[in-house]
C-alpha cells in the first residue's frame, strides 16, 4: 500500500530557484521561513488530510431532516485547519490573516487539495466568497461577514448554475426584489444547482453568492446582481437568527468527490428569502468573476496536486512490485511511462506555481494582470486535462491493483474529472483564451509572453540541440495556426475560429509547459558544475531529463495541433451527426 509523499526538492526548486520568492521584501520570508511552512504544512496535510481521503470518500455526505451531513472524519480536520492558522495563510494581517508569497499559498492548496479534494472544496470556497465580500462588499457586508469566515465558523458558496442556465449563465431566472423599508435587501426567489458545498455541517452558518435579476433587469449577463444570502440571518450583534429560508432540497450522486456537497438549493420557497446586494446592480457577473477567476485556478491546482500525489504515490509501487523477478520499474514500458508522468506533473507544478507568483509582480507592474488573464484558461483545461491522463497512467502502472480500491489510485481518475467541467468547461476555456484573451487584445499579451519564452530559448545550451529543434518547430507550428485563425477572424468566418479554439489552447499549453521545463532545466544545469552532493547532482539531472522527456513525447503534440487546424478547411457545423 502506498502512502502519502511530497516531492519537497521539487517544490523548493520550483519556489526558491526558479521564482526566487524570498524577493518579495514585503513578506520578509527567507528560505529558512519557506522550508518551515512547506515542512509543517505537509506533515498537517500528511497526518491530519490524507488519513480522511478514502474513508470520506467511501462514507460520502447524506442529506438529512436537518440538512447534509459530512463523513464524521472531516469534522476534526476542517477544525484543525482553521485552528492551526492554515486557512489564513496568504489572508492580509487587519483581517486576521498571515500573508505570504502567492506562489507560496498556491503550494499548500496544492498539498491538501491532492490529499483530499472533496474536503478541500470547503475551506476554498469559503475562501473565494470571502474574497469577493472583501473587495466589493461595503463596511457592513465586511464586518459582518469575514471575521467569522475566516475563523472558520462560517462557510461560503458560489451560485451561478440553474436548471435552464448552466454554462449559459445570462439565462439566470432567479429573481431579487427590494424590500421597503430595507436599503440595500431584497427578496430572493430561484432555484440553483450543483452548488458545491451548498450545504454541510462543518459550519454554523454558510454565506451564499447569489447571482439574481432585479425588476426591470436587461436580458443576459448585463442583468444579473450579486447577493450574500446566508442560509441563516445574522442578527444586529452578529449572531445567528432565524431560518433564511434557504434549503438543500438534494444531493448528487457523482462519479468522484464523494465528500463534497454537491447541492440543489431553493431560495425563498417561502417567500422568506432575504438577500443582500453586494457592490452595485447589474455588476452581479464582473463581481462574481473575482471567484470564478480564483475558481478556475483552483481547478487547474485540483488537477496538477492529484497528479503529483498520483506519480509519488505509484512511484512507489512500480519500485515495489516484482514481475519477471524484477522490479517493475526495470521494464522499459513502465520507465517510459514514469519518466512522462513525472515530466508533466512536474511541469504542470511549474505552471501553476509560476503563475500564482504573478500575483505578486502585478503588485507593482499592470501587464502582469493580462499575463495571469492569458494564462488562467491555460492552468484550468491543461491541468485538468493532462491531470486525468496521468491519474489514468497511475490506475495502469498498478494494473489490476490500480483498478482495485485498495490502492487508492482509481479515486483520482474519479475526482479529477469534474475539474475539467465545472467553472467553465475545458471548451468554454478554448474560446475564453483565443476569443478573448487573444484576438479581443490583438495578440499584445500574447506577444510579451512570447518574448518572455523566446527569451529562455536563446539561453538553451547547446547540449539540448535536439530540444532546440523541437520547440523551434512548436513555435512555428504555432504561428502557422495563429495566423489561419487570425485570417478566418478578419473575414468573420466564426465558425472556423470557434471549431479551432480547443486545438489552439492545447498547442499553446504545450509551448508554455515545456518552456518552464525549460528554464528549469538551464538553472539545473548550471547548478550541476558545483553541486557538491550525489543525492543533488541526482536531483538535478532529473530536472534536466523532465525537459528532454517532454520535448520528445509531448511537444510534437503541438506540432499535430497546429496541422489539425491548418489543414482542415471544412466547416464543422455543415456535417451531420
Amino acid at each position: 500500500m502506498a502512502h502519502y509523499k511530497s516531492d519537497q526538492r521539487d517544490i523548493l526548486f520550483n519556489l526558491i530557484d526558479v521564482l526566487n520568492i524570498t524577493q518579495y521584501e514585503e513578506y520578509g520570508f527567507d528560505e529558512s521561513a519557506v522550508k518551515e511552512i512547506i515542512n509543517e504544512y505537509d506533515k498537517f496535510v500528511e497526518n491530519e488530510i490524507f488519513p480522511t481521503r478514502e474513508k470520506s470518500d467511501e462514507e460520502g455526505v447524506k442529506l438529512t431532516e436537518t440538512g447534509v451531513k459530512v463523513p464524521e472524519n472531516l469534522h476534526k480536520l476542517n477544525k484543525a485547519f482553521y485552528e492551526m492558522g492554515w486557512f489564513a495563510l496568504g489572508q492580509p494581517e487587519e483581517i486576521g490573516g498571515a500573508p505570504c508569497p502567492n506562489a507560496l499559498s498556491s503550494l499548500c492548496l496544492s498539498l491538501s487539495t491532492g490529499a483530499n479534494t472533496a474536503w478541500s472544496m470547503y475551506p476554498g470556497l469559503t475562501k473565494g466568497a470571502m474574497n469577493v465580500i472583501k473587495k466589493v462588499g461595503d463596511e457592513w457586508a465586511r464586518k459582518t461577514f469575514i471575521e467569522p469566515m475566516i475563523t472558520g465558523q462560517w462557510g461560503g458558496t458560489m451560485n451561478l448554475t440553474e436548471p435552464q442556465a448552466g454554462s449559459d449563465v445570462g439565462a439566470a431566472k432567479t429573481t431579487a426584489t427590494p424590500i421597503d423599508g430595507k436599503d440595500g435587501w431584497y427578496k430572493i426567489k430561484g432555484t440553483k444547482i450543483f452548488i458545491s458545498s451548498g450545504d454541510s455541517d462543518l459550519y454554523e452558518n454558510i454565506v451564499h453568492l447569489v447571482l439574481a435579476r432585479t425588476p426591470g433587469a436587461p436580458e443576459g449577463t448585463k442583468g444579473l446582481s450579486l447577493f450574500i444570502t446566508p442560509k441563516y440571518r445574522v442578527n444586529d450583534d452578529g449572531s445567528l437568527g432565524e431560518s433564511n429560508d434557504v434549503t438543500c432540497t438534494s444531493v448528487e450522486h457523482k462519479m468522484g468527490i464523494h465528500a463534497s456537497a454537491t447541492c440543489v438549493l431553493n431560495y425563498g420557497d417561502n417567500d422568506n428569502c432575504e438577500g443582500y446586494l453586494i457592490g452595485k446592480e447589474f455588476e452581479g457577473i464582473q463581481n462574481m468573476f473575482i471567484m470564478m477567476n480564483e475558481a478556475r485556478l483552483d481547478c487547474g491546482i485540483q488537477g496538477e496536486a492529484q497528479a503529483n500525489l498520483a506519480y509519488e504515490m505509484t512511484k512507489q509501487y512500480v519500485n515495489e512490485r516484482t514481475q519477471f523477478k524484477t522490479e517493475i520499474i526495470k521494464h522499459p514500458d513502465v520507465k517510459r511511462m514514469m519518466l512522462k508522468m513525472r515530466a508533466m506533473t512536474r511541469g504542470l507544478r511549474s505552471l501553476v506555481l509560476y503563475t500564482s507568483d504573478l500575483f505578486d509582480k502585478a503588485k507593482k507592474d499592470e501587464k502582469y494582470e493580462d499575463v495571469i488573464g492569458l494564462l488562467t484558461p491555460i492552468c484550468k483545461s491543461f491541468c485538468s486535462d493532462r491531470g486525468f491522463d496521468v491519474a489514468v497512467d497511475a490506475v495502469q502502472a498498478h494494473g489490476g491493483y490500480g483498478y482495485c480500491t485498495e490502492y487508492g489510485v482509481e479515486q483520482f481518475v474519479r475526482d479529477i474529472k469534474i475539474a475539467s467541467i465545472y467553472e467553465g468547461t475545458n471548451g468554454i476555456q478554448a474560446m475564453d483564451f483565443v476569443m478573448r484573451k487573444i484576438l479581443k487584445d490583438g495578440g499584445k499579451t500574447m506577444k510579451f509572453l512570447s518574448e518572455d519564452i523566446f527569451k529562455t530559448s536563446n539561453n538553451l545550451d547547446d547540449s539540448f540541440s535536439f530540444e532546440r529543434g523541437q520547440f523551434s518547430k512548436a513555435l512555428g507550428a504555432a504561428q502557422d495556426a495563429m495566423g489561419f485563425i487570425g485570417k478566418k477572424a478578419k473575414n468573420n468566418e466564426m465558425n472556423y475560429v470557434l471549431q479551432n479554439c480547443k486545438d489552439f489552447l492545447e498547442l499553446a499549453s504545450h509551448i508554455v509547459v515545456a518552456w518552464r521545463l525549460m528554464e528549469s532545466a538551464n538553472i539545473a544545469l548550471k547548478k550541476l558544475e558545483t553541486a557538491d552532493s550525489q543525492d543533488e547532482k541526482d536531483f538535478l539531472q532529473t530536472k534536466v531529463d523532465d525537459f528532454r522527456i517532454y520535448c520528445s513525447q509531448f511537444l510534437p503534440h503541438a506540432v499535430a495541433h497546429a496541422k489539425t487546424i491548418t489543414s482542415f478547411e471544412d466547416d464543422i457545423t455543415t456535417y451531420k451527426i
